[in-house]
Order: C-alpha cells, then structure tokens, then sequence
C-alpha cells in the first residue's frame, strides 16, 4: 500500500468503515472489519480499551454490557475473562461466536488491505496511559502499519503527545462539542494533520477554513447517499459510515472510488 498521506492528496473522498461494517456486523470486531474490507472500504476505523493485565483489545465502551454478554468495566477484568465473552449476539444470533479481538487480531487482518484509523479514548496522562500510548505504537511498528495508519480522539493533548513522540505520526483531531475554535486554531494547537466533526457540525464556515489552511476535513456518521452528495458538495475529503459497502457504490456511481494501492 503508498502511504495514507499521498492516497489522501489522490483521493477524492476516503470512506473509513466506522467499527468496521458496524451496520452489517457487529461492532469493533474481526467480522465487522472483515466484511468492511470486503465491501472495498479505503479505511477502517477502530476503537481501543486495555484490560487489567495490560491487554490492548479492540472496543468501544468501557462497559461490556451494551455488546456482550458480560457486565462492568472492561479494565477490571482479564484479558482471559474479555475472551470467553460473547461479543457478537447482540447484533445478531449468528454473530455468536464473535470475541473482543485483541489489537493484534485486528492489525493482522486490516494490514495490506485498508488503512487504519485508531481513535484513542480520552487517557488522565497518568504513567500507565503513557505506556499504551507507547504500546500501540510499537504494535503499528511492529506490523510496519505505521505510514497506512492515522490516530484520531477528542483529546487533542494525545495527539500532541504523539507528536512529540513521533513528528511523523498522522493524526486527526476530532471536534470537543462546545469548542468554538476554527479547524486551523486546533491544528496549531495540538499540530494535528487533519480535522474532524459530526456531520451536524459541518458548517460552510468550518469548510471555508480547512480549505483556506489546506486541511483535511472528515465528518462522522454519514449512512445515506443524500448525506454522502452533501457533504461531497462541501468539500469533505473523509466520511465515516456504519455502512461502507453503500456509500462505496455511490461514489462508484460518481467516478469517485479510491485507490489503497
């Protein structure tokens, strides 16, 4: 694969398969990120907790509740007990032998076939969120991922973290609902190289200012072709979807497809 920078500059619009296929399959696991390459999405979004050992596992919440069948915090419990849990019932009874994937899992998967958008939950800048910011890095090195892969969050000071750990990570910053700065403002800040809002924050305004400072803008979660055709009239470079496979047909019908060769 070239590198995530240079498909982004030749791409007209990047479509990243949030959680995986997560509309087809469930959540954040190696079947959602299977059937999310499978549809030809150009990038896979995925979400990282650790358990209490020191696991990196791919997973949204920090309850196990909503999408398994276990209870309480995910970083009180062994990596073991993460999984024996059913990961995949939830969504759908044929999803039942689905488990928590380990980062590892997923990077194996994904590698050669899509490019990967980590998004890094806020961390309290303790020695120990330190240290997993660290240990994602050296799993990225170790599969050589690390110029297909971008690192996106809500906590700007991650990815100035990471920015001063590695000048050539690529990062995004999400919008903090309430942030009234422009996107170039929060770049500068946290030397992020791209910037990203809910679809219901997409104003011409913020559009206006990435095109003005030559950023990137990706907006969340778009599902449906009349979503898809505004934003593109926006101006938007990446959309996020639970439903890859439907947004890769609209822009196969425009002559929009990407390229992650």
């Amino acid at each position: 694969m070239i590198p995530l920078v240079d498909t982004v500059r030749a791409t007209p619009v990047v479509i990243c398969a949030h959680r995986g296929a997560s509309g087809s399959a469930p959540e954040n696991t190696l079947a959602s990120i299977a059937s999310a390459i499978a549809c030809g999405a150009s990038m896979i979004e995925i979400d990282i907790q650790v358990t209490r050992d020191n696991h990196i596992v791919v997973f949204h919440d920090e309850d196990l509740s909503r999408t398994t069948n276990g209870t309480g915090d995910i970083r009180e419990h062994t990596y073991d007990e993460i999984r024996a849990l059913d990961a995949g019932s939830w969504f759908d009874a044929t999803f039942a032998a689905e488990r928590i994937p380990s980062l590892e899992e997923a990077l194996a998967l994904i590698k050669g076939r899509a490019y990967l958008n980590i998004e890094l939950k806020p961390m309290d800048g303790s020695d120990r969120s330190l240290q997993i910011i660290g240990d994602v890095l050296s799993a990225i090195d170790a599969h050589e991922m690390m110029d297909t892969t971008v690192f996106s969050s809500f906590d700007h000071r991650i990815l100035l973290h990471l920015k001063q750990l590695r000048p050539n990570v690529r990062t995004l910053a999400l919008n903090v609902p309430g942030d009234i700065r422009l996107p170039h403002d929060v770049i500068a800040a946290c030397r992020a190289d791209a910037f990203g809002c809910a679809f219901e924050e997409l104003t011409p305004e913020l559009m206006q200012n990435c095109a003005q400072h030559m950023i990137p803008m990706g907006v969340y979660t778009i599902n449906t072709r009349e979503d898809l055709l505004a934003a593109i009239k926006l101006g938007v470079r990446g959309v996020v979807t639970n439903y890859p496979d439907r947004l890769q047909q609209v822009l196969v019908e425009l002559k929009l497809t990407s390229h992650t060769t």
